[in-house]
């Protein structure tokens, strides 16, 4: 399974705690993918390329934490 098309319910909900927390919502969204929540069960490396469009997501929101939490 692989939740790439929000649904309107997902679409509303993540509408909704944008609405409320505003500037606190990063971009960009986690999708929900069973390959890569699956990924440690099935040994799969996070190399694999089924992986690497979820892998560059995080890397994007790793980014965007590193830009809005100052280093210690």
């Amino acid at each position: 399974m692989s939740a790439l098309a929000p649904t309107a319910l997902q679409a509303e909900q993540r509408d909704s705690i944008r609405e409320i927390f505003g500037d606190l919502v990063w971009e960009p969204a986690i999708k929900v993918r069973t390959t890569l929540a699956e990924a440690n069960t099935d040994a799969l490396p996070l190399t694999d390329g089924r992986v690497a469009e979820p892998r560059a997501m995080y890397e994007l929101l790793a980014q965007s934490f590193l830009k809005a939490v100052p280093a210690p």
